[in-house]
């Protein structure tokens, strides 16, 4: 064998990268593995862990051998006297598990299981088609926290530490590793001892004399542990040692000063001007309904699932505006996104915000697009017990989203216009019940299309007018097949100039067709429901 070659074997024999990188590297990286199994021909590898009371560290680094091991965890009984004594974690010491081994003795599938105090601590979500802890921040983003697999576990080494904390204790790491090699060298036997940093080990190196095969001559053992530290407890980043009550509030313009400059001001709720207006550009919403997964915006309302929300007025034409104590409701991260849509104050309030706001009257919202969702909700409800069935097909779960973002454009880009178009043919249009309409018109033909078939009914039950409803039906799907179903050509130039897209911006043609549709609902419910 080349001398090279001999050296690569010997390195690898003697396990150098173990004891040179991964051993030192333990409680320095982002990532921290936790459990592992690795068995091939020339080599044994396995790594468990468990949680160390602070006041056994030095017990433990005075000991190779493992403090726990991969069969405990489990509750169970000690029978060594008369009496049984119940032992949550099946060992009579202070020492518990970190990863708990579920073995069903082949009847079913082996897996590995992360403590549920460490989970409940951090208040995990277990992702089971990753096989993944997550945790959430206040702004619904989410951290990988554990990645779980057959042959090992990782944890994210922040998290430990801050468990360690709180628990006054120290993650032990185990490792005990065998590998075996054709090398014959007069320097056997080898051992190695390391006591330094938290670390403990022993490495041995011999003729393998006693070899589970006969063609290899040498082995090494390499079998120890080191201890993760915890953060100090006052500097863990866990509640209330994370100084949360110390918030971050952000200035706000509010206004301007005789020199014309801006005058800002504190969100913090707990200091006068709670009530001051602050203006926002209407393009702050973009972000929202780009993730309606996460966020929703309402009548009046914003919110980030269950995590935060935040009062506002998007009543007003033109503006968003929150009062300024409303703004600390924000965490630090999105006050900074706000702000950077912050502008001078531009006039009122909407009229609907200042009923609501200060004559605590329930006032019905006044922005078309609210307006519009609002009457359909109501719409909905009252055809469905006058009637009997629905005249609109509930969306599927996964197109429910185009309900609750269809909304005015916020800026004036064809981008931004055909999705709504897209959302309000959906919703109207491709949602009507064509099975109960045909059921409910006398002589009603069922190989017409789906606006045909709703003609046949208005006009059957003698629906006053409804030519022009029924072209303004088709000429919105018209506009959704030229505009976002196909490329824009010829026919999207006519449907385009139709309803006033050459001339006018795109936020009042579609704020003039949800106007359409609504006086369309309320005649339709006062042919029929009343």
């Amino acid at each position: 064998m080349a001398t090279k070659n001999i050296d690569l074997t010997l390195k690898w024999l003697l396990q150098s990268e173990w004891r040179e990188k991964f051993i030192p590297s333990l409680g320095r990286e982002p990532w921290i593995t936790v459990y592992f199994d690795k068995v091939t021909e020339d080599e044994n590898l396995g790594i468990f862990s468990a949680l160390i009371p602070n006041a056994y560290v030095e017990t433990s680094l005075s000991q190779i051998s493992w403090d726990f091991h991969l069969q405990d965890g489990h509750p169970c009984f000690n029978r060594s006297n008369k009496n049984p004594t119940y032992l949550r974690f099946g060992k009579l010491d202070d020492v518990e598990p970190f990863i708990i081994r579920r073995d069903f003795h082949g009847i079913r599938d082996s897996y590995n299981e992360i403590i549920e105090e460490f989970r409940h601590f951090h208040r995990l979500y277990h992702d089971f088609e990753k096989n993944q802890l997550f945790k959430f921040d206040d702004r619904g983003d989410e951290t990988v926290v554990a990645k779980l697999e057959m042959d090992k576990v990782e944890v994210h080494l922040k998290e430990v530490r801050q468990f360690l904390a709180v628990k006054e204790m120290h993650l032990a790491i185990y490792f005990d590793f065998k590998r075996y090699s054709e090398l014959i060298l007069d320097e056997f036997p080898q051992e190695v001892e390391c006591r330094k940093d938290l670390t403990y080990y022993k490495l041995r190196a011999n003729l393998a004399e006693n070899s589970h095969t006969a063609k290899y001559k040498s082995f090494s053992y390499l079998c120890g542990k080191k201890l993760i530290s915890p953060f100090p407890l006052n500097h863990c980043g866990m509640w209330p040692f994370n100084d949360q009550d110390k918030e971050d509030y952000i200035d706000f313009i509010i206004g301007i000063d005789e020199k014309g400059d801006s005058v800002k001001y504190s969100c913090n709720p707990d200091i006068p001007k709670y009530f001051t207006r602050v203006f926002f550009r209407r393009e702050v919403l973009t972000k929202y309904y780009a993730h309606p997964e996460r966020y929703s915006v309402e009548d009046g309302f914003l919110r980030c699932q269950g995590l935060w929300g935040l009062k506002l007025d998007n009543n007003h034409p033109e503006y968003i505006t929150v009062f300024l104590g409303d703004l600390a409701s924000l965490p630090s991260d999105e006050q900074i996104y706000w702000r950077s849509y912050n502008i001078l104050p531009q006039g009122k309030m909407s009229k609907v915000n200042f009923e609501r706001s200060f004559e605590l009257t329930p006032a019905p919202p006044e922005q078309i697009d609210l307006m519009f969702k609002d009457r359909f909700v109501r719409f909905s409800k009252n055809w469905k017990e006058s009637m009997g069935w629905s005249l609109f097909l509930e969306l599927a779960e996964s197109d429910q989203y185009l309900f609750n973002t269809l909304r005015i454009p916020l800026t004036n880009s064809q981008a931004e216009f055909d999705p709504q178009v897209l959302a309000l043919t959906k919703v109207l249009i491709d949602s009507l019940n064509e099975g109960e309409i045909v059921k409910a018109t006398p002589g009603g033909n069922t190989e017409t299309k789906g606006i045909s078939k709703f003609e046949q009914f208005l006009k059957a039950h003698q629906y006053p007018n409804y030519e022009h409803q029924i072209k303004f039906l088709r000429d919105l799907q018209t506009l959704r097949s030229t505009s976002v179903a196909h490329r824009k050509g010829d026919n999207y130039k006519k449907i385009a100039k139709a309803f006033g897209l050459k001339d006018s911006n795109r936020s009042d043609v579609l704020k003039k067709i949800l106007v359409e549709v609504r006086d369309f609902l309320v005649s339709l419910e006062r042919h029929f429901c009343e």
